[in-house]
């Protein structure tokens, strides 16, 4: 079973070459993650709580020019979150998929936080 501590301890290997999903956006949606799971442990709950299609749903910017996080990586392991979080498998995530202006996302959940794991990578 995942736990909030497994996210908070996760790394990703960084891409400098290729393309890969913005930092920023993954350390804060990761941030939502570990309140998710921390009110599952028995923490205290949030105010909209985090679901397993959320996680599903969530897509990154892609970088191009700058460090980013490995996409395979990142989304291997937000399939192990959709899980913890009872989805099924098969509502996982699609590898790859990067957010373009037209894709839906949970982005405006994340917009403008810098949580724990923003502060950590300073």
């Amino acid at each position: 079973m995942l736990t909030a501590d497994d996210v908070l301890n996760v790394k990703f290997q960084a891409t400098k070459f290729r393309e890969g999903y913005d930092q920023d956006e993954v350390d804060d949606f990761l941030d939502l993650v570990v309140a998710a799971l921390r009110a599952r442990e028995g923490g205290p709950a949030t105010p909209r709580p985090l679901t397993a299609q959320d996680v599903a749903g969530q897509r990154f910017q892609a970088t191009k020019l700058r460090e980013g996080y490995d996409q395979a990586e990142v989304d291997a392991f937000l399939d192990r979150v959709v899980e913890a979080l009872g989805g099924a498998p098969s509502v996982g995530r699609q590898p790859g998929r990067a957010a373009y202006a037209d894709a839906p996302d949970a982005s405006a959940i994340t917009e403008g936080r810098r949580g724990w794991f923003g502060r950590r990578r300073r």
